[in-house]
């Protein structure tokens, strides 16, 4: 199975959060971070939805904050991965892009076990818990992250 890391694009936060929730609930990818900051495009306004003062044949440069959804997806998940996220998104332009990946025997067990039961499952609910992060001695380190050359199951 090939696997991607998939970057969304959203032009505000709210908005980057509505199609991350629509593409879970739908286990079509595996969640992640949504990563905003200054950005600039290069634009072509002469057939966009703006106001028609600014609909000229030009190339012009747009500034903005931006937002990126980062996810994980599957091959078989792709095609209705980009119809989700057109539909949930308000941009124009929902730019979507997927890089193939090769993953670690860990992430590649964590991934199939997000979309396995895809469709039979009830919708994803949130938990009442928060992240919390703690102390982690030096000598539990190497013990903490689950190997990809181990026995399956096993840190180790």
């Amino acid at each position: 199975m090939q696997y991607y890391q998939v970057f969304i694009s959203a032009e505000q936060t709210a908005q980057a959060y509505r199609i991350l929730d629509a593409l879970i609930a739908k286990q079509l990818v595996f969640g992640g971070p949504i990563v905003g900051g200054p950005a600039k495009f290069l634009w072509n306004f002469k057939d966009s939805d703006v106001p028609e003062s600014m609909r000229k044949p030009k190339l012009l440069t747009l500034e903005q904050d931006y937002n990126y959804i980062i996810s994980y997806t599957r091959e078989d998940l792709k095609e209705e991965l980009i119809e989700v996220a057109e539909a949930a998104s308000l941009e124009e332009v929902c730019m979507i892009s997927f890089l193939p990946i090769e993953t670690n025997r860990s992430l590649r067990l964590l991934l199939d076990a997000s979309f396995e039961g895809k469709g039979e499952l009830a919708a994803p609910e949130p938990v009442d818990a928060t992240v919390a992060l703690t102390f982690v001695p030096s000598e539990q380190i190497p013990s903490r992250t689950k190997s990809s050359n181990g026995e399956i199951g096993t840190r180790t």
